[in-house]
């Protein structure tokens, strides 16, 4: 077995165990998002700040939850970009605009992309282009 090959086995096992809690912690951070999204198009920033708080705090879960992935320099690049997101939120929490809250909300809907293609089963090796898709949003 290549040394690609059991890499990909092993974040598809690592993935296998956590996926309920993943693909539930994506969707709920979506809904949040969406949510803080609605209230800022209606000029509810106080509501929408209390849904960005919400996201913050699952934001914050699922980056513990890809913590210990067998690739330590993924998880390296998953901080930085939940510390990205983070300090996003953070401004849009003081003041939320929608369309900086529809680029976050992309973000995270890319990476749950990637993170699902990583898990798809496939008797093949995943090609360059999925790799890369995978590191670009990270």
């Amino acid at each position: 077995m290549s040394n690609f090959t059991h890499y990909v086995k092993s974040l598809v096992v690592f993935g296998e165990e956590r996926q309920q809690e993943i693909r539930w912690l994506f969707d709920a951070l979506n809904n949040s998002l969406a949510i803080a999204e609605r209230n800022a198009d209606v000029q509810r920033s106080s509501s929408a700040a209390s849904s960005l708080r919400h996201a913050k705090n699952l934001l914050s879960f699922l980056n513990r939850c890809f913590a210990d992935l067998p690739d330590k320099q993924l998880v390296t690049h998953l901080d930085d970009f939940f510390a990205m997101l983070d300090r996003a939120i953070d401004q849009s929490i003081q003041m939320p605009l929608v369309e900086d809250l529809e680029e976050i909300r992309e973000l995270i809907m890319e990476l749950q992309k990637g993170w699902e293609t990583l898990l798809m089963p496939s008797t093949t090796v995943p090609n360059e282009e999925s790799q890369r898709h995978m590191l670009s949003i990270a």
